[in-house]
């Protein structure tokens, strides 16, 4: 296994089916991946805890609430076992690997990409919504760029991508008050503003928020929605210069499992 990677996956509910497309890509690509797989759990069902066991690998956070997907990616970014590895991987858990013949020359050639890039992933294009540049305006890691002069954002779909370790904690990503809509938008935003280098994944070997055919960005959205972050964004009222108010948080247990 390649140790400059560290893996994170979500979970959610009870799809029990999706978790097993996910996890079990990853573990037949890298199976002796151990505790460099980082699973989160949101409201997970019995069904779909069970194939977590069955992986029998990783560091799990879990909440019996769904606390949404920021929160959880904050813990299990920021908790009591920091990210070491110089470059982390994401997952959702509707986005899954394709076979790959050696696990290792697939994270060598994301590393080789990484040479030239401070975040991978598959990019799109998003037009600005509500009072989004003004919420760009007033975040820390605005750097004067003016989003005025832009009709979209560029950002990496937040299903899948890989980012230099020390960018999330230089960018104290993804901030405290992000709860579970927009972060993957407003983090290439961030990217553009610290002149940061957002890349193109040149590979087809993933499947991101796919549906059953592997279509990208085909997955039906699932459970709790809300509004971009910042399309509300009000100044006088946002004393954490964002709009969302996050859920109270509920325990969060991490160990390695040993089944």
């Amino acid at each position: 296994m390649n140790n400059n990677f560290t893996i994170c996956v979500l979970l959610y509910g009870d799809f029990p089916k999706l978790a097993e497309r996910c996890l079990s890509s990853i573990i037949q690509t890298l199976p002796d991946i151990g505790s460099n797989l980082r699973i989160g759990m949101n409201a997970v069902s019995r069904e779909t805890l069970d194939v977590v066991r069955k992986i029998g690998t990783g560091l799990l956070s879990a909440s019996a609430e769904n606390i949404h997907k920021y929160p959880m990616m904050r813990h299990m970014l920021y908790g009591e076992n920091r990210i070491t590895t110089p470059y982390t991987m994401w997952f959702d858990d509707d986005s899954y690997l394709l076979k790959q013949s050696d696990g290792d020359i697939w994270l060598k050639a994301i590393e080789a990409q990484m040479e030239q890039a401070d975040m991978l992933g598959s990019i799109y294009w998003i037009k600005w919504r509500g009072q989004q540049r003004e919420f760009v305006k007033a975040q820390p890691w605005y750097g004067g760029k003016d989003p005025a002069a832009s009709n979209s954002i560029r950002f990496a779909t937040g299903g899948w991508w890989v980012i230099r370790t020390e960018i999330l904690y230089q960018l104290n990503y993804p901030w405290p008050s992000l709860d579970h809509r927009g972060g993957d938008v407003m983090l290439g935003e961030a990217c553009r503003q610290q002149d940061l280098r957002l890349v193109t994944y040149k590979n087809s070997s993933v499947c991101i928020n796919a549906d059953d055919r592997g279509r990208e960005s085909k997955s039906p959205r699932r459970g709790f929605d809300q509004p971009p972050i910042g399309m509300t964004f009000e100044p006088d009222k946002a004393d954490t210069l964002d709009v969302v108010t996050p859920l109270p948080t509920p325990p969060v247990h991490r160990k390695i499992v040993e089944l």
